[in-house]
């Protein structure tokens, strides 16, 4: 009997920030598919709500959990800002999974509250993830900047890299990126862009067992 691999995504993509976090979660989804030993489970749009979530963790019991959208220094949301999962309430749904969150200030409180009831890892950002976009397609030049090393996380974790080894390939390709805008010497790099890459760079957090893998 084929052992697969489980990935259970939410993406609510109900405004332009989520809807430039669909584009590369999009990405995501295409190599986990290529991938034979992995099978992939994703909350789409108005689906994405706390009832299916569950539903679909308990049913499917992911290794792999990926949150994208809004989030606070407890929660993470969906469709709406409905919340998906909240300190206190429903973070257990999380145990024994390695999570990334793509969401603003959840590796605050939420993370460290996951992997004390057993979450293997949480991956995310303990203030808010900041990025800019000039278009709302997946080839806009800026949003590459943020989100190609904020997506590389799950991209590391699907290719079989463990969780401290993906972290650290994303802190590297923010670094990169960093020293590109900074290279170009233009004042909207300078002023604007390397700012907000340089606070992405320093508050992503990666806790918990960094030797897991997916």
């Amino acid at each position: 009997m084929a052992m697969f691999r489980v990935i259970v995504a939410t993406n609510p993509a109900d405004d332009p920030a989520t809807k430039m976090l669909s584009f590369w979660h999009k990405q995501v989804v295409t190599l986990a598919k290529e991938q034979k030993d992995i099978k992939v489970f994703e909350l789409t749009r108005e689906k994405t709500n706390k009832q299916n979530l569950t539903e679909l963790i308990e049913k499917n019991n992911p290794h792999l959990v990926i949150l994208n959208g809004h989030g606070s220094n407890d929660s993470v949301f969906g469709f709406s800002q409905n919340i998906l999962i909240r300190c206190g309430e429903n973070e257990i749904l999380l145990k024994e999974k390695i999570i990334h969150a793509l969401s603003c200030n959840s590796g605050k409180e939420l993370g460290p509250q996951c992997v004390k009831v057993g979450a293997k890892a949480f991956i995310g950002y303990k203030e808010e993830f900041k990025m800019m976009y000039l278009k709302e397609n997946d080839n806009d030049e800026f949003a590459k900047l943020f989100l190609g090393p904020a997506f590389e996380v799950v991209f590391s974790l699907i290719r079989g890299f463990s969780v401290q080894k993906a972290f650290n390939n994303s802190q590297r390709k923010y670094l990169e990126n960093l020293k590109l805008v900074i290279m170009e010497n233009k004042p909207v790099f300078n002023v604007a862009v390397a700012p907000l890459l340089y606070h992405d760079l320093i508050h992503q957090v990666c806790l918990g067992d960094g030797s897991a893998s997916f």
